[in-house]
């Protein structure tokens, strides 16, 4: 099954490059994400629908073979992504069995294996009815094909520790202020804060809607409480979202674009660098936008840096013509090298934009010559 092509490359290569985005964009992936996105719309939209009598007594048969096809879609998806993971560059020094289960482990693969799951629970709790329902959670595949989802994903894992301290913070400040209304008022509106769950429920009312509802302290004191307790809402709230705000533009500051590992693993010239080294290097890129038309480098420049396309597109030129390169591409890297003069010049076309990722180190190996 790992024969290769006319070019070389293997089929598992080639499945693990048009599934996990090896090389952006190309139509293959488009085709296979625009099919899976709208099969995962679908079915959940059918799963809603099916809750509608009308519809279900109609169309029950139809929608339970829909959502039949859609599984058999889902897992071969699943499976294949699972054959492939050998071929993911942080994974290539491992077994194949290794790192198959290392990257069954990975968060969207987990949510693949999820969407699996409502199959398994409708075959073995049939005369439950609503166990239909769990057929939604397959919206969560969606997340795959986010990459704004996938930032935040980020951020949260990143910011775990500090937005950890903000639930506990929040919880001791809602157990505080419920315990407090429950000590002045709980005997004077005993059907209200007679007890810490409904004092609880105050507190929590009071801290997420900055009010406590029709619940009017009848106190000085418990109003004071109230009061309190609104102010110190607003920061419960305020903290995460500050942390979240700055964690989110530091990420999108750090990633301009989204250079993946099987990217930069694909250059021959990092070909032979281990995962820790690549990491290295995809930490130093730097961002450069290019307007359509705009000259990225100019011949006879000191070669300082090497490119790799994230997307669009850029045009070299030189005395043997022009040639063009999209996304995935790099070129750049032999006056980076040998430290000669830029031999070409190097446009974005004229009707479109070029976004560069720049590297600007040394390298010892060398590998598919693009323009210099």
């Amino acid at each position: 099954m790992d024969g290769a092509n006319d070019s070389g490359e293997s089929l598992r290569q080639r499945c693990f490059r048009v599934l996990e985005h090896g090389r952006r964009r190309e139509p293959a992936s488009r085709a296979i994400d625009g099919i899976l996105v709208l099969l995962v719309i679908a079915d959940v939209a059918a799963t809603v629908a099916g809750t509608v009598p009308d519809v279900a007594a109609r169309y029950a048969g139809a929608l339970t073979l829909f959502d039949r096809l859609c599984v058999a879609v889902f897992a071969g998806e699943y499976l294949a992504r699972l054959w492939a993971a050998p071929e993911h560059p942080l994974l290539r020094t491992r077994s194949a069995l290794a790192a198959r289960l290392r990257f069954a482990a990975t968060p969207l693969m987990v949510i693949d294996a999820l969407a699996l799951l409502p199959l398994l629970l409708e075959l073995a709790l049939a005369q439950f009815g609503l166990v239909r329902l769990t057929r939604i959670v397959r919206f969560l595949k969606l997340a795959r094909y986010s990459p704004a989802l996938a930032t935040i994903g980020r951020l949260i894992a990143s910011e775990r520790r500090a937005l950890m301290a903000c639930v506990i913070i929040f919880v001791g400040v809602l157990l505080a202020a419920a315990a407090a209304m429950y000590a002045v008022e709980g005997a004077l509106q005993p059907t209200q804060l007679g007890d810490m769950p409904k004092a609880m429920w105050w507190a929590a009312a009071t801290l997420a809607k900055i009010g406590g509802g029709e619940l009017t302290p009848v106190t000085t004191l418990g109003r004071l409480i109230a009061a309190v307790t609104v102010m110190l809402g607003i920061g419960c709230f305020a903290l995460p979202v500050a942390i979240i705000g700055r964690g989110f533009y530091e990420q999108i500051r750090r990633r301009d674009f989204i250079v993946t590992f099987a990217m930069v693993a694909r250059v021959p010239l990092f070909a032979k660098l281990d995962a820790a080294a690549i990491a290295d290097l995809v930490g130093i890129l730097r961002a450069r936008t290019v307007p359509a038309g705009a000259t990225v480098i100019s011949k006879g420049d000191r070669g300082d840096a090497m490119y790799l396309i994230a997307s669009g597109a850029v045009e070299i030129e030189s005395g043997s013509g022009r040639v063009r390169l999209t996304e995935g591409d790099f070129f750049g890297e032999w006056a980076l090298l040998s430290r000669e003069p830029r031999s070409a010049t190097v446009r974005a076309p004229g009707c479109a934009s070029a976004r560069a990722a720049l590297w600007g180190g040394c390298a010892a190996a060398s590998g598919r010559p693009g323009p210099r």
